[in-house]
């Protein structure tokens, strides 16, 4: 197979396996009487097939794949899909979303910092990951409940009837994902090591582009499915989780696996940290404002390819 049909497939595994993941996984810990803590934690680590990639990248020795995904799924995140959130339902930034938009600029500043010298050490891939968890255990104090980030912000609201249903398998569902998402983890890696040869493109670029949107594709169905059932903060919500997620999580275990370094992400890395901040200032604009702002994200993204693919 080719590089490009490699990560093809790799983005249906992960898909399959995050959504079979995402929606058991809180149900397995109940099934196998783990914490509250630990249930909350679990639903919250809703970006898994990002974490598995550079897990994998990481474990392989492609460090440059393994921090450009994790930057650039961000980079994807908050250009084309909340430009096209904002282009759908101008109203959602109406909501309560700050402090979360807040707390997804200051996770991508913490990684734009981390990748300041070239990499991340794993002594800084640790204070990312110590800096999730402080985050998961805030917005639980705040929310009275555990918080759902990314896929299991949209996924929360079937859970109740699937529990009745269906718990018993939960355990199965679970271990399926992970499988699928380890499979499709390590097919991307190989797509985008073969894209590296053949193209004569850097890890970074190749991760930052290429592998990101195959990590991210499905979020773009799930936004869809959230605005099926008009749970558009909902989908918000679920995006500035899954990027605080991606910048402190993936890339701080995938450093933990092995060091990384990375070059050419500087500027993806900052651009990822100051685009949700910018969410608080576009509340107070008329919806004509905020749906021509977006058409402005979903271009911006086509420059980043544009620039990143030319390094």
């Amino acid at each position: 197979m080719t590089g490009l049909g490699l990560l093809v497939a790799a983005g249906v595994l992960l898909g399959v396996g995050s959504e079979l993941f995402a929606g058991h996984a809180g149900s397995t810990a109940r099934r196998f009487g783990l914490t509250t803590l630990a249930v909350g934690l679990l639903l919250a680590g809703a970006e898994p097939e990002e974490l598995v990639t550079g897990i994998v990248a990481s474990a392989r020795h492609l460090p440059g794949i393994a921090a450009g995904d994790a930057i650039g799924s961000n980079v994807t995140m908050l250009t084309v899909v909340l430009g096209l959130i904002l282009v759908a339902r101008p109203g959602t930034l109406r909501r309560p979303a700050a402090p979360y938009a807040l707390g997804a600029a200051a996770a991508g500043t913490a990684a734009a910092g981390a990748l300041l010298g070239g990499g991340v050490t794993r002594v800084a891939g640790a204070a990312l990951v110590a800096a999730y968890l402080l985050a998961v255990l805030a917005i639980w104090r705040r929310e009275r409940r555990p918080p759902a980030i990314g896929e299991a912000a949209e996924l929360e609201e079937e859970q109740g009837e699937e529990r009745r249903r269906a718990e018993g398998l939960a355990p199965l569902a679970v271990a399926a994902g992970l499988v699928a998402m380890a499979a499709g983890g390590y097919l991307a890696v190989s797509g985008a090591g073969q894209l590296v040869h053949s193209l004569g493109l850097s890890q970074s670029a190749v991760g930052s582009t290429v592998v990101a949107l195959a990590t991210t594709a499905e979020l773009f169905a799930l936004v869809w499915a959230a605005f099926r059932r008009d749970l558009g903060e909902l989908a918000l919500a679920g995006l500035l989780g899954s990027v605080l997620y991606n910048a402190t999580a993936t890339l701080g275990v995938a450093a933990l696996v092995h060091p990384l370094t990375a070059s050419g992400l500087d500027g993806a890395a900052w651009l990822a940290a100051g685009l949700p901040g910018a969410l608080v200032g576009l509340r107070r604009l008329p919806d004509l404002a905020v749906r021509a702002a977006g058409l402005l994200l979903v271009s911006a993204y086509g420059a980043y390819l544009g620039l990143s693919l030319a390094r």
